[in-house]
């Protein structure tokens, strides 16, 4: 069951037993350990991709950049388990990948939500969260003047919810790439730099950045991919 009103008046000074980390994308399994009375879920979601440039006109003509990606969520939840939390029930969780890179001419891709998914005892699912989720950040376009790619939603935690931040626009005025939004605070990843004429595109920092957007010949114009979500579970008992 979720946190109530009667665990929060609760004066009881619980102590941390483990801190466990998870850093690559996709699916993941905590093994909840002995004596946990709760356990406090950290959520970001994946970067977007920023968008590759455009060229009009022919071979030589004028370069338009593409928009930074999104940065992802942030959310936080605290779970106590039905009944108590026994050693070894799993607590599935996934991992936002980060937005691909957008090509010349092409936008990024979209950062993946880092979800809270379930938790299992024994094959048996004792509870299926609903929706908790750090959203991924919005894919970067290819040379859309003025549209920007959106931050990531945070959806459904019952501690802290954050959206990530919007990437810079792209477009055809200007010499710089839109730039990456940052993930979510506290401790979102920065989100690259915009590429120009000379340098080529940043990637978004894990967790969360968005990718910078691409513009000029370096790295032939293409955007940069966003940094992974991550995931940071603490056990309390």
């Amino acid at each position: 069951m979720s946190l109530g009103a009667g665990r929060a008046a609760s004066t009881r000074d619980y102590q941390l037993l483990a801190t466990s980390t998870y850093t690559s994308a996709g699916a993941s399994v905590y093994s909840v350990v002995a004596g946990t009375r709760y356990i406090e879920v950290e959520m970001w979601g994946g970067g977007g991709g920023g968008g590759g440039r455009i060229t009009t006109g022919g071979r030589g003509g004028a370069k338009s950049n593409g928009g930074g990606g999104g940065g992802g969520a942030y959310v936080k939840y605290r779970y106590y388990g039905a009944a108590n939390m026994l050693p070894s029930d799993a607590i599935n969780v996934t991992v936002g990948a980060a937005g691909a890179r957008g090509t010349v001419g092409n936008a990024g891709d979209a950062g993946v939500a880092s979800t809270l998914n379930a938790h299992v005892r024994s094959l048996t699912t004792i509870t299926t969260f609903s929706s908790v989720s750090a959203g991924g950040g919005g894919a970067g376009g290819s040379a859309t003047s003025s549209n920007t790619a959106s931050g990531g939603s945070a959806s459904n935690g019952n501690v802290t919810n954050t959206d990530g931040n919007a990437g810079g626009a792209g477009g055809s005025s200007g010499a710089v790439g839109g730039a990456g939004g940052d993930g979510a605070d506290p401790s979102g990843g920065d989100g690259g730099a915009g590429g120009t004429d000379s340098s080529a595109s940043g990637a978004g920092s894990q967790p969360g950045g968005g990718g910078g957007g691409g513009n000029g010949d370096t790295n032939n114009g293409h955007g940069a991919v966003g940094g992974v979500g991550k995931i940071i579970i603490k056990a309390y008992g």
